[in-house]
């Protein structure tokens, strides 16, 4: 199968344009992120992050929760990510550290148990 049928693709014109992912349920505090990268264009560089809040609390209330932000330019492979202090609610965010594009699919993160 092509992997290019799977995921998302996202062009970014300019550094520090800001792509969301939707809020899902924390299954846990702690746990680890990922994002499996199909295809990168040269040069492009985009940092992921796992942000979360409280589920009565407005977007603008989000914190990272990602120990290290992820950055993505080595090209295609899975890049992991270590969660800490999950609220119960994550979604994911990345944004472009210059233009250019990102074939890629989230992964649903893995929650160690409370």
């Amino acid at each position: 199968m092509d992997p290019m049928l799977l995921g998302e693709t996202l062009s970014a014109s300019a550094a520090n344009e800001k792509f969301y992912g939707f809020w899902m349920p924390a299954d846990g505090n702690d746990g680890v992120g990922g994002i499996d990268v199909f295809d990168i264009e040269d040069n492009s560089d985009f940092e992921v992050i796992m942000e979360t809040k409280s589920s009565d609390e407005d977007d603008d209330a989000r914190v990272s929760i990602t120990t290290v932000p992820e950055v993505i330019s080595a090209g295609p492979g899975l890049y992991k990510f270590d969660l800490k202090d999950a609220k119960d609610l994550v979604r994911y965010r990345l944004m472009s550290k210059a233009a250019g594009s990102i074939h890629f699919q989230l992964s649903q993160p893995l929650w160690a148990p409370n």
